[in-house]
């Protein structure tokens, strides 16, 4: 074998040898629990289990893949060298043991019994698409003439109605639950004529197999004797009773998770699974792993410390061999900006100083309109990062249509940027005019713009066509007139008035069928317009409001309150923005443009990670980064109305454990919003925060630099000089 148990601490060499009866490995933050799982799955194996009757389910294709690799290193050529392509053997000790997702398991299980169910075994899948299909099918046969539903919404409302517990109120409203039943029961139907069945169905099909053919069940049970399910505290009602199901009679399950980590109760967890694991399992053994190899001690200090806020919760104490560490650094902002400035500041003196590359830098976050600052920061800086599960800031729709107009008021022969905003929103100007138009400027050796304006290529269009055309050509002369001499004027004002003229927020509005969607879209597009002028007061165009809140106020988003306008993001170290508008413009879209570098070397590893707190859960970094640890942020608003500050607290904890050897945690006595400061509270998590593990930077600056660091710093500046 490729592991022996003296590799092992007590509690995970306890937990490895412990092979019948239920067990719980409650394993803390960093304990090595996935090691632990798969060592106990290999000395089953070498002890003499048949590896045919283990089963072992975690939650994604990337972890089951993990957990496969790790046993088969562990196990013997033989056990691991069958052909895939030939018919699974009967004998378990030639089998292979099971290793897969909650889906696949029930794939395994309907291909061989669904035909108890009336369906036939080539049943199909249905993917994310062919559901958005099916469903839109039947809400344009059941909905009123001219009314629209969002199909996306209906399925998701569904599908909770379809995972939640028996009984349990998914719904406040009674019609609501009438409306989830008699479209469920619509959709099933459509499903089942056509011999489909979507992710929903595979579990909870499977329930109806073990409940209506308890052979089956039986099959099942003989098949595994042994379960084991890992990150079971992400667990929901569904997939509990069919692990339960399979493990009523052997009671040989074995369930690995954390419920401090439990952090996905929006989307269907039950923390009860894991919490009230006796009342199913009343002989469990519980098992806690508390040795944590990831942090210095510091950090696990202040975590325990929060997390025992936590009132509902299984106790346990982690601690680490790796001594106390830095003291963590608490960082107070006057605004975002200096915020993500001084978290970029940070990274390239560790850069520079202590040699640590970006590749080891996260910054965490709790939603993902936090990035936009921090983006900002680092292509300033040109600092390489990636953005984990979300859109960059730049490579939103909205903002890509934004710097199109801009690019085209500057340059109308900019091709590029004239044909994503042509018909941006409809005026007129059809994919086919457009193609058309190109043919022409290809054919002249010109630009679209420039074709636009050659009388003989507008005879060849229909008069209606024509006139769109005209009107396009005088709405870009017209607008960039006022910026293209030297005359002084406001950006943003000047912004205001054609994002007003051509309707463009309210075509946002119009394609986001999410309320919450659109109003981030059109707070996108504010924001940008809020930063154009750079931070320096400018003369109003004749005849305007001013304009980032009212365009804000009849987008319907204006702040309720009044507020300083603040200095925008690029003020401090633009100079250019102070030149005429168009010098203006061009180093305001300079700013904004990323690096051909930087955007096309995807593979490169060296580069800082940007991160929601959500996404971040599994992984580790070296030196991170906590921004934004604000009231109304964490914890989330949404959270003190749903009564979820607990799974706040949860998502904090595993915040903090993400770090390995260096931890900062910032938060902003304001934070822009519309171009405007809105006033921001510290996140009462701060507060359990034990004092002896913080230090506390100076407010709106960066950690203080003794003698003894300016040395070192010079002392690393000069050595990297050398080399």
């Amino acid at each position: 074998m490729a592991f022996d148990l003296g590799s092992l601490n007590p509690q995970q060499r306890e937990a490895v040898v412990t092979h019948t009866g239920p067990v719980l490995i409650l394993a803390g933050a960093g304990t090595g629990k996935t090691r632990t799982l798969t060592c106990r799955i290999a000395h089953m194996i070498q002890r003499g289990l048949p590896p045919g009757h283990l089963l072992a389910v975690t939650f994604t294709n990337k972890a089951a893949r993990e957990m496969s690799s790790r046993v088969d290193e562990m196990l013997p050529p033989r056990r691991k060298d069958r052909r895939k392509d030939r018919a699974e053997p009967e004998d378990p000790f030639a089998q292979r043991p099971t290793l897969c997702t909650f889906h696949s398991l029930c794939v395994r299980i309907l291909r061989q019994h669904i035909e108890k169910l009336g369906y036939k075994g080539n049943f199909v899948i249905y993917d994310a698409g062919d559901q958005l299909a099916a469903m839109k099918k039947i809400l344009s046969s059941i909905s009123a003439k001219g009314e629209k539903s969002d199909a996306s919404a209906v399925l998701a409302m569904m599908s909770k109605f379809k995972n939640a517990a028996p009984g349990s109120p998914v719904f406040g409203d009674e019609s609501v639950q009438a409306l989830a039943q008699h479209v469920t029961r619509r959709y099933e139907s459509a499903l089942r004529a056509a011999n489909a069945v979507d992710f929903d169905d595979l579990i909870l099909l499977t329930l109806r197999l073990f409940r209506e053919h308890p052979d089956a069940l039986a099959s099942c049970c003989r098949r595994w004797p042994h379960v084991m399910v890992d990150e079971y505290q992400d667990t929901n009602n569904a997939q509990f009773e069919l692990v339960h199901s399979l493990t009523r009679e052997s009671r040989n399950l074995c369930v690995v998770g954390d419920d401090d980590q439990s952090i996905y109760g929006w989307r269907g967890a039950e923390i009860a699974n894991i919490l009230d694991l006796e009342r199913h399992f009343p002989e469990v053994k519980v098992i806690k792993l508390e040795q944590n190899y990831r942090s210095t001690n510091t950090i696990l200090k202040a975590a325990n410390a929060v997390i025992r806020n936590n009132a509902r919760r299984r106790g346990k104490n982690l601690w680490s061999a790796k001594g106390d560490g830095n003291r963590i650094v608490l960082h107070t902002f006057t605004n975002d900006e200096e915020e993500a400035q001084t978290a970029v500041d940070n990274i390239e003196y560790d850069r520079v100083a202590s040699r640590i590359g970006w590749g080891s830098q996260a910054i965490l976050f709790r939603t993902n309109l936090q990035a936009r600052p921090l983006e900002t920061a680092l292509r300033k800086a040109h600092v390489r990062y990636h953005l984990i599960g979300g859109q960059s800031f730049f490579d939103r729709r909205e903002i890509r249509d934004f710097l199109a107009y801009v690019k085209t008021f500057v340059n109308p022969e900019d091709d590029v940027a004239m044909l994503r905003i042509a018909n941006t929103p409809a005026r007129g100007l059809s994919d086919v005019t457009m193609e058309r138009l190109l043919a022409f400027s290809a054919e002249r050796r010109t630009s679209v713009f420039a074709v636009m304006r050659h009388t003989d290529v507008l005879a060849s269009f229909q008069a209606r066509t024509a006139d769109a055309i005209r009107g396009f050509v005088a709405f870009v002369e017209r607008v960039r007139q006022p910026v293209v001499g030297e005359e002084q004027v406001s950006l943003t004002q000047w912004a205001d008035a054609w994002l007003r003229e051509t309707g463009y927020l309210e075509e946002v509005r119009r394609m986001e069928k999410d309320p919450e969607d659109a109003e981030n879209r059109v707070r996108n597009v504010l924001e940008l317009v809020a930063d154009l002028d750079g931070g320096s007061p400018q003369p109003v165009l004749p005849g305007l409001k001013p304009p980032v809140r009212s365009l804000a106020a009849a987008a319907g988003l204006a702040p309720a309150v009044e507020t300083t306008p603040t200095a925008p993001m690029f003020a401090a170290s633009k100079p250019e923005y102070d030149g005429p508008p168009m010098t203006r413009l061009n180093g305001f879209l300079e700013d904004l443009t990323l690096d051909s570098e930087r955007e096309e070397d995807k593979t490169e590893t060296d580069a800082v990670t940007l991160i929601t707190i959500h996404a971040a859960k599994g992984l580790e970094f070296a030196h991170v980064h906590i921004v934004g640890v604000e009231d109304g942020l964490l914890p989330h608003t949404r959270s003190k109305l749903e009564g979820t500050m607990d799974e706040e607290r949860r998502l904090f904890y595993v915040a903090i454990t993400r770090a390995q050897e260096t931890l900062r945690v910032s938060h902003c006595e304001a934070r822009k919003k519309y171009g405007q400061l809105l006033p921001c509270h510290p996140s009462p998590f701060l507060k359990e925060l034990p004092e002896d593990c913080l230090e506390h930077a100076a407010i709106g600056g960066g950690e203080p630099v003794d003698a003894g660091r300016s040395v070192d710093f010079f002392a690393a500046m000069r050595a990297a000089l050398e080399d």
